[in-house]
């Protein structure tokens, strides 16, 4: 079924407060975004311009910590809405990198439209707060849920993550359905592949995860709740 830029906003909660003629003119100034695997919708440095909603495909957010090395903040998929962060009032440029995972069509809206309506519609502003919030708590959950957790610990509560927010259940066990690379998963938990590598090789002879290109699967996710 086809849905217009405006359908995906407002069914995936970034409009609520507004009016129907609020929402009508978002709409006017809502553009589909097609971005190819492995291309950046923004980088560090760019202007924040635009807020966007993932309609296909897959998005992760990167950033970079103290010590340098690339670390992967959120994976994003269909109805999960990103680059919200612009409306915070802070006009200073992106500080991380959205690329997508796999070929994806995104919603955008212009940062300027929202903010108008943000300084217009008290409700509306309450809403971006929240979720502006919510955004900035799960990132700094995350990284305090890692510290003083060993490796194998990390690349479990990162997996076990994943397979609640993306996790399909079937008769093989739960599927995650992402291109995640041993690379990637080292950046959502700070371990080099080469560390994680030898964690899911050691996973796989025991039967609890299997990973390709394109997917994992965990054969036992009771198995990872236990490994510390």
């Amino acid at each position: 079924m086809h849905h217009s830029g405006l359908w995906y906003f407002e069914h995936f909660g970034l409009l609520q407060g507004l009016s129907e003629e609020q929402k009508q003119h978002v709409e006017r100034h809502t553009r589909m975004l097609h971005v190819k695997r492995g291309q950046a919708v923004y980088l560090p440095g760019d202007p924040s311009e635009h807020v966007y909603v993932v309609k296909t495909g897959s998005v992760k957010i990167v950033g970079q910590a103290p010590e340098g090395c690339e670390v992967i903040l959120a994976v994003l998929m269909p109805g999960d809405i990103f680059g919200e962060l612009a409306l915070t009032g802070d006009d200073g440029p992106q500080d991380h990198r959205a690329e997508a995972m796999d070929d994806a069509l995104l919603c955008e809206v212009s940062r300027d439209v929202l903010v108008r309506f943000i300084e217009e519609a008290p409700a509306f502003r309450r809403h971006v707060t929240k979720l502006v919030g919510l955004r900035l708590r799960t990132f700094r959950t995350r990284v305090e849920q890692l510290l003083g957790k060993s490796a194998p610990a990390r690349l479990a509560h990162a997996i076990l993550e994943l397979s609640r927010q993306h996790g399909i259940q079937d008769d093989g066990g739960v599927l995650i359905p992402l291109r995640l690379s041993q690379g990637d998963l080292g950046k959502l938990v700070g371990l080099t592949r080469e560390t994680v590598n030898g964690i899911v090789q050691a996973w796989r002879e025991q039967g609890v995860v299997e990973m390709d290109r394109r997917s994992i699967r965990l054969r036992n996710p009771e198995r990872l709740q236990r490994v510390r």
